[in-house]
């Protein structure tokens, strides 16, 4: 008589489709504000642009549209991804960081 043992699956491996979808959900609403972070960050950038000064956008203004860059590249990735390629804990980390990144983008502008 044989018996077969069924591998029971890891808890990084059983996915809780109710929090994939939301984890999802939340990304694709970063990627909707980074719409308004863009206007934002530009309304900023041509404000420094035209004040009595230099003119000149700084370093700052390029690190912060350089921040809204990275935020629509890791909200895309957390949103698109299959959810056996990401654990739960890493895509709810790099929702994190896409709203991090997406309030840093008009902060380092507003620094210049």
């Amino acid at each position: 008589m044989e018996t077969t043992t069924v591998p029971t699956p890891t808890p990084e491996q059983t996915t809780d489709r109710g929090a994939l979808l939301a984890l999802r959900l939340w990304a694709l609403g970063g990627l909707g504000l980074l719409l308004g972070g863009y206007v934002l960050l530009a309304v900023i950038a041509l404000t420094d642009a035209v004040d009595p000064g230099d003119g000149v956008a700084g370093a700052y203004i390029s690190a912060g549209f350089w921040s809204l860059h990275l935020s629509g590249l890791i909200g895309l990735a957390a949103a698109a991804l299959p959810g056996g390629s990401m654990l739960r804990g890493v895509r709810s980390g790099a929702v994190g960081a896409q709203y991090v990144l997406l309030a840093a983008g008009p902060v380092l502008a507003l620094m210049d």
